[in-house]
């Protein structure tokens, strides 16, 4: 009997938690509707409107990267639900959406920050591959700490699939925009949409490239 009742709590638990996590990412699709009118609006403005536009992109992008770390911790737990893994397409179709309003704002803008996008394996099954991972995730979470609002970093799913079934087509911007970028190996780092690092690479390799930092050092 305690048996059971123990692990009623337990199902009682997880219940929530999935149900909480599913509602938490069901705002998404509000703020996906957010950002492409701000794309929108990217297009039309002028240069005066710049900082309040970059502001208002970042504070999208923290509160992206936040809610992605946990995720992460779900993912590390081996409690990821079908239906939370839909809501991560969602979410990396967000961060995508997020990575093209960065781009935007940089042509615009005359380059006043740098993008870091971190594309990496949703692939449980390689161990190795999941060890380096989290290595490189939290070289890029030092660096993000260090640089604040002078980057935008976007950790994103490289090989996420539109449908569960493994011959179904990736998810179609994401793919674009590795051909574009030719990016064919995970992990991997493009900064700034020009340099692009495969596997590993350190803090201070990582840092050396980016324009703020070359310009302070001009």
């Amino acid at each position: 009997m305690i048996v059971i009742i123990g692990f009623s709590i337990g199902m009682y638990f997880e219940y929530n938690r999935s149900n909480s996590i599913i509602e938490q990412y069901k705002n998404y699709e509000v703020q996906s509707l957010d950002l492409t009118l701000q794309n929108y609006y990217y297009q039309t403005m002028d240069e005066t409107s710049c900082q309040a536009a970059i502001k208002q992109n970042f504070i999208f992008a923290d509160d992206i990267y936040a809610k992605g770390l946990l995720l992460e911790k779900y993912e590390e737990a081996n409690q990821i639900s079908s239906d939370l893994l839909l809501e991560k397409k969602r979410y990396v179709l967000l961060k995508t959406e997020l990575w093209l309003n960065s781009i935007l704002l940089k042509k615009k803008c005359n380059q006043p920050f740098d993008t870091v996008v971190y594309f990496y394996s949703a692939d449980p099954s390689d161990v190795v591959s999941v060890a380096q991972q989290k290595i490189i995730s939290n070289v890029l979470k030092t660096v993000k700490e260090n640089e604040g609002n002078k980057i935008v970093l976007l950790p994103i799913a490289g090989d996420m699939q539109i449908g569960d079934n493994s011959n179904d087509p990736p998810l179609g911007i994401v793919a674009m925009q590795e051909r574009v970028y030719n990016v064919t190996k995970f992990p991997s780092i493009l900064i700034n949409e020009k340099i692009l690092l495969e596997g590993f690479h350190t803090q201070e390799e990582i840092q050396s490239y980016l324009n703020n930092r070359t310009n302070s050092s001009n």
